[in-house]
């Protein structure tokens, strides 16, 4: 009775929210709301995504033209528009030597639940774009904006360090090449180990070799600009590095995969060539089979452009009886070690493995994918953004195309809707077509509001106000400013969608309390560490569709910190057309310890869940019990039908996570009392009307039986 009460009660709320959009919106489609937001006077563009003032909802970080400061934008609920945060303006000195802005990094460096940057730069990007990248991180502070005393981190090379966490005690390191040594002549990729600590207030990062364990992996020299990322690839809940590699004698792209194996470290686990003329690399789970794949954009030298899906292929779930082979629901976290992208980019040659999709027809007539912005002081890559706009269940695409090296054409940005491959389709082999694999479509109906628009340099999703869809913001090429300056649009998404959502976001383990050992300044009351921008974490959960079929996705959170990326500091997934609840939530965070993850059942649907790991230390926990590998199985224990977690419970382990879960009040609220009390006032009415008929009746009854005379007692 609870669930069906619950269920009821989501489902009425649900149609309130698209009531309440319906009367604003009266289409179904895509609508600009440029004039809404206040964005029109920034003289700059978005360099990221963060939540700065930990109340929820999604705040940007500006760049200046001129790419010598950044400001905060607040996104403020009640005025539905983003407010600029004076205090949070930071111009950098370009003197004694120059410094231009080439990426920032949002994230919690010192560990204290509040959001700080890493602000990457070089001296003269556009004529010596292969000299010294410098860094420093500003702490930050929600009151007071950013410590104008900033950090000077060790530098770099042009190959743009990525966010991870090196020894699992969720703090954010580095990972790249160290400038020192690659000047000396070392080839290797070096880790900027995060040290902080209130004794050394001064110094947030010691640069040490990265050291993989195991059999040495294929050279891997990082491509310039790369797409390395944080992000499960085994299936075990526990981030994985991804590198993107270039041989140059070769011209040949290429991909090298090392998984976490906690304690043991990183130790190679698969490789493979990507297409050429491969762009920046994204991850999804593109085939809802609960494993994260591959989205490759590519050209080749006839500027032929296309979107190459690698599927990763790992142990299916069971979804019949005697199904062999299969991963239980209890097993979502253990990790595949057998898993493949065993793709051949020319040949297509795997059976269903591969989709090639080709672009030329969805793209405006004489454009091809936009792989670099031109107009940008240093490497800026243009990405393929991936979120699911219709909440299918199923991640769409983003891309954004136009004339090659010639910034003054046309460019537009172009919305791919993920469907089933079907035999009809010229794009999907008949091996891709039984493997039940998916293709994309473009999307006309209700999008004039993106189709229109012909000077977007970039495009990426967001959820404005945190209603639970996916929006998109564009950055157009704008006159009067100098070249990195961009024009914002920000495009509502209002698609009437018969499908719900979920929404999480996973902490970086700081208490909610905000009694964390480097915490020394409390926040402002009402404030919690939500605005962490935290690599790692890990979500996959199961849900029943309409036909009572189980399926698993999976969604990573901040897997990509280079390169102005603008990942998005949450997650937000579809889930599709269900009348039930999220049956299975797993949670999995980058500590080191026996269990890395969690599980929560029942998760009422278009919510949003926030996880803080955070934990009293105990430092009697071994790290790992001696009667498991790396992948957590005991020895001859095979991942399939029966095999489940070997770690016993230890204190200060996932039972002691909090789990907040926020259900979005709306206008709608009141006029749902209203309808609720309406309809108890009637049926109230209509009981009592019914007794007093009842009573009535029984009243006739009664004196009609006092004048009945009883002849046999005469």
């Amino acid at each position: 009775m609870m669930r069906i009460v619950a269920s009821t009660t989501v489902l009425a709320l649900t149609f309130a929210i698209g009531s309440t959009f319906a009367r604003k919106y009266p289409t179904s489609g895509l609508y600009n709301v440029d004039s809404n937001v206040n964005l029109k006077d920034i003289q700059g563009t978005v360099a990221a995504f963060a939540d700065f003032n930990g109340d929820k909802y999604t705040d940007i970080i500006t760049l200046k033209d001129d790419q010598t400061s950044f400001s905060v934008y607040l996104w403020d609920h009640a005025t539905w528009s983003f407010i600029l945060f004076p205090s949070a303006t930071v111009v950098i000195a370009q003197t004694p030597q120059p410094f231009i802005i080439t990426n920032i990094v949002p994230g919690d460096f010192n560990h204290d639940g509040k959001l700080d940057l890493l602000v990457m730069g070089q001296a003269d990007p556009v004529h010596n774009p292969n000299g010294e990248l410098m860094m420093r991180v500003y702490l930050g502070d929600i009151d007071s904006g950013w410590d104008p005393n900033f950090i000077t981190v060790p530098s770099a090379t042009p190959h743009q360090p990525m966010a991870f966490d090196y020894n699992g005690d969720m703090l954010t390191d580095l990972l790249g090449y160290a400038f020192e040594g690659y000047q000396a002549g070392a080839s290797s990729l070096s880790v900027w180990k995060n040290v902080y600590s209130q004794a050394t207030p001064g110094k947030i990062f010691e640069v040490a070799p990265m050291n993989f364990t195991g059999e040495p992996g294929p050279a891997c020299t990082l491509s310039d600009p790369h797409s390395s990322a944080f992000v499960d690839i085994n299936g075990d809940c526990l981030a994985d590095i991804f590198l993107t590699c270039y041989d140059a004698v070769k011209d040949q792209h290429s991909y090298v995969i090392y998984v976490n194996n906690k304690d043991q470290g990183f130790s190679f686990g698969a490789s493979g060539l990507l297409p050429a003329g491969s762009g920046q690399v994204a991850f999804a789970d593109i085939d809802g089979d609960g494993a994260v794949d591959l989205v490759v954009p590519a050209c080749d030298t006839k500027g032929l452009c296309s979107i190459y899906v690698y599927y990763n292929q790992q142990v299916p779930l069971c979804t019949s009886k005697g199904q062999k082979e299969c991963r239980q629901v209890t097993n979502l976290c253990v990790a595949d070690p057998n898993f493949k992208f065993n793709v051949d980019p020319d040949h297509n040659t795997d059976p269903g493995a591969l989709v090639r999709f080709p672009l030329s027809d969805v793209l405006p007539e004489g454009q091809q994918l936009l792989l670099t912005d031109p107009g940008f002081k240093g490497k800026l890559p243009v990405a393929v953004h991936v979120g699911d706009y219709n909440l299918d269940g199923y991640p769409d695409l983003l891309v954004v195309s136009g004339t090659a090296g010639d910034s003054n054409q046309p460019a537009s940005a172009t919305l791919l809707q993920s469907v089933l491959c079907s035999s009809d389709d010229s794009v999907c082999m008949p091996s891709a077509v039984a493997a039940k694999r998916r293709t994309f479509v473009k999307v006309t109906e209700g999008a004039d509001a993106l189709n229109s628009v012909q000077d977007v340099r970039a495009a990426a999703f967001l959820d404005l106000d945190e209603d639970g869809t996916v929006d998109i913001m564009l950055l157009r090429s704008v006159t009067g400013q100098q070249a990195a300056g961009r024009a914002i649009t920000m495009i509502h998404n209002n698609y009437f969608n018969d499908a719900f959502f979920l929404k999480t976001l996973a902490s970086n383990g700081v208490s909610p309390t905000w009694s964390g050992q480097y915490d020394t300044k409390p926040a402002k009351a009402g404030a919690k560490p939500f605005g962490v921008n935290y690599p790692g974490a890990t979500f996959k959960f199961t849900v029943l569709d309409t036909s009572g079929k189980k399926r698993a996705n999976q969604v990573a959170q901040y897997p990509f910190s280079t390169y102005l990326g603008l990942s998005l500091p949450y997650s937000l997934f579809g889930l599709g057309r269900t009348n039930n609840y999220v049956e299975e939530l797993f949670v999995g965070v980058t500590r080191n310890q026996p269990e890395h993850y969690t599980t929560y059942a029942g998760v009422i649907p278009n919510s949003q869940l926030i996880i803080i790991p955070y934990q009293a230390e105990d430092e009697s926990r071994p790290p790992q019990q001696p009667d498991t590998d790396a992948y957590g199985l005991a020895p001859g224990e095979q991942l399939g039908e029966n095999v489940s977690s070997t770690f016993a419970e230890k204190k200060g382990g996932p039972d002691e996570w909090t789990l907040e879960l926020y259900v979005r009040p709306g206008d709608y609220v009141p006029w749902v009392f209203v309808v609720l009390a309406t309809t108890i006032a009637m049926l109230a009415g209509v009981v009592l009307g019914l007794n007093w008929m009842e009573k009535r009746e029984d009243e006739r009854e009664r004196k009609k039986a006092l004048h009945i005379i009883n002849f046999d007692a005469l």
